[in-house]
């Protein structure tokens, strides 16, 4: 981990962390939840991925390394994966049980988790999803500024640790299309909101 980052890279991360959320609330107001997203930052802006559908460990197994391939074929900066998530937090002072999958736990909470990386340091951001009384979706309660330290997990390790080859990123971009991706910009207004 980058203990001194280059301010330009704290920048560049915490810009596509409001982008994030920009999105994460967009889809919340629109639709009442937020798909599996990756959304990368490069020279030619922001690219969104978003899977289908993730029925099972081999689909979210297939997104985490379309996403990986989405980094490299597009020189990426740096990668957010936005997903919803069930959360357990340990109460300060207190013991997390760490046995218990946070789906199953009484305590969870409904998250929309930001794990961010670019090509030294990972984070992680975590605005909680608020709903009124029959479930539709309201804001985001106190959310955490990025967090700094190692992240782990499927959806973690997504970028290279440096920056890729021509021929790499090449090959990534084949491997995509052989597997049905295709870049398209939709258009996406975050002031829309």
């Amino acid at each position: 981990m980058n203990l001194n980052p280059d301010p330009a890279e704290t920048a560049r991360l915490e810009a596509l962390a409001y982008q994030a959320q920009d999105y994460a609330l967009h889809m919340m107001r629109t639709t009442g939840s937020v798909p599996p997203t990756v959304i990368a930052d490069t020279k030619d802006g922001y690219v969104f991925c978003m899977p289908s559908g993730m029925p099972d460990e081999a689909a979210k197994d297939q997104f985490a390394e379309v996403a990986r391939l989405l980094a490299v074929a597009h020189a990426a900066r740096a990668i957010v994966m936005v997903v919803e998530a069930w959360v357990r937090l340990a109460k300060p002072g207190g013991h997390l049980d760490t046995q218990t999958p946070p789906s199953q736990s009484p305590d969870r909470q409904e998250m929309v988790a930001l794990i961010l990386e670019d090509h030294s340091r990972s984070g992680t951001c975590l605005l909680p999803i608020m709903r009124d009384d029959i479930g539709k979706f309201v804001e985001f309660g106190d959310n955490t500024a990025p967090n700094f330290t190692s992240t782990t997990g499927r959806f973690s390790g997504l970028m290279p640790k440096r920056p890729q080859s021509a021929q790499e990123a090449t090959a990534a971009m084949a491997t995509l299309q052989a597997k049905g991706m295709l870049v398209v910009n939709r258009g996406f207004d975050p002031a829309m909101n």
